[in-house]
């Protein structure tokens, strides 16, 4: 029986973003993004959430409006920045997410990922990125 994502699972997703629905512009390629799902003190995010009970092969299309990116992808806003190598963020983000694998973490994974997101819930910087961390 394979794992589904769930709660301290450890998520191995493939991500192409875009400026529209089915464009993939943002991504020349599928970018992998790895994370333990709620993790983050706030526990999980919406995205997290939309995530919950799929499992490996499973596909979904998110489009997140630039005005709630950060709400939406909370603690993994930073990561996803670093996938998008400094694109532009359009008024509507959309990406085509694959599920590429769950496992169960190492309890050292977990603890690592809370201190991960715990330091994550800002980019350190005046960026006006809508981070909220400032």
């Amino acid at each position: 029986m394979s794992l589904t994502v769930d709660h301290l699972r450890k998520v191995h997703l493939q991500i192409e973003a875009g400026s529209s629905p089915g464009e993939r512009d943002l991504t020349p390629t599928p970018r992998s993004l790895t994370f333990i799902c709620g993790a983050a003190s706030a526990g999980m995010c919406p995205f997290e959430y939309q995530l919950v009970g799929k499992a490996a092969g499973e596909q979904l299309d998110v489009s997140i409006p630039a005005a709630r990116l950060s709400e939406t992808m909370a603690h993994l806003l930073m990561p996803l920045r670093r996938l998008l190598d400094g694109a532009a963020i359009p008024p509507v983000l959309s990406l085509a997410v694959t599920i590429d694998r769950v496992s169960e973490p190492a309890p050292r994974e977990v603890i690592r990922a809370m201190a991960e997101a715990t330091n994550a819930e800002g980019c350190g910087g005046d960026c006006s990125c809508g981070c909220g961390g400032h």
